[in-house]
């Protein structure tokens, strides 16, 4: 048997310190955010900034153009899955076709999937997880069902994972295109174990464009930074008019709604 080294010994705990310190940050959060807050007024916002921060002040009022009101979500690496998610399921509330044709879509989503490699027995699982709540919303159109779902820790992070797999499978299809975005991976099977399927990492511009991108829903992304003037900027993704709005500050997303 190998001996093993000091550097070694080093460095596994280093890695269990690093793991312990995610899991309580991770647990702090969780007891101070819900998953998926009320519906509130946008000027909740100025209350994050300080009165004289000129920069954020003035992108608020310039949000409150077009927007009237905020759905927050938890800041724990999942927020634009789990925004993504709810805004466009809320959408389809009262839009049976629709809702159709996205169980359709996210059923093909599933088979390629598979075809990829991942596990028939745990992919399945994520993906009745959405399809339960897609035959709720069928039968029940209720708000209040879809809220209590995505405020489920176990559903909720399910729906998560399920869209996880969706953004992974659309990168390693189109591997060939997606790869030339991609620095520090040999592969995008790779890129995609590392940065995508894993639970609280954070989502970018490659997550969001394969997203909408597989399941052909035009979102609009609001961005919030303390980049130009005090103006705010919004890049639309995927064909056709947007359907949802969701806010990007650095490091965080959350739902619009004018």
């Amino acid at each position: 048997m190998a001996a093993v080294s000091a550097s070694d010994m080093s460095s596994a705990e280093s890695d269990l310190g690093t793991i312990d310190q995610m899991n309580t940050i991770q647990s702090e959060i969780a007891a101070q955010k819900p998953l998926l807050g009320d519906l509130e007024g946008l000027e909740v916002l100025a209350l994050e900034y300080e009165e004289t921060d000129a920069v954020y002040q003035g992108k608020i009022h310039s949000l409150l153009r077009t927007y009237r009101q905020i759905r927050r979500t938890r800041p724990d690496g999942n927020c634009f899955f789990r925004a993504f998610s709810f805004a466009y399921l809320e959408y389809l509330l009262e839009k049976e076709e629709e809702l159709k044709s996205f169980r359709s879509t996210l059923e093909a989503c599933m088979k390629l999937a598979l075809a990829l490699g991942f596990p028939e027995f745990t992919t399945g699982d994520f993906f009745d997880t959405v399809y339960e709540v897609l035959d709720d919303m069928s039968q029940n159109k209720s708000k209040e069902n879809l809220l209590k779902a995505f405020r489920d820790g176990g559903t909720s992070d399910y729906i998560v994972i399920c869209m996880r797999v969706v953004v992974s499978a659309e990168l390693q299809k189109e591997n060939d295109f997606y790869l030339n975005f991609v620095q520090g991976y040999a592969t995008m099977k790779d890129f995609c174990s590392k940065e995508v399927e894993p639970m609280y990492r954070e989502s970018d511009h490659l997550h969001v464009t394969a997203l909408t991108k597989a399941l052909c829903v035009p979102v609009r992304i609001v961005y919030m930074d303390r980049g130009g003037d005090d103006s705010v900027n919004h890049h639309d993704f995927a064909e056709g008019d947007h359907v949802i709005s969701l806010l990007y500050r650095p490091g965080h997303y959350d739902v619009l709604y004018t």
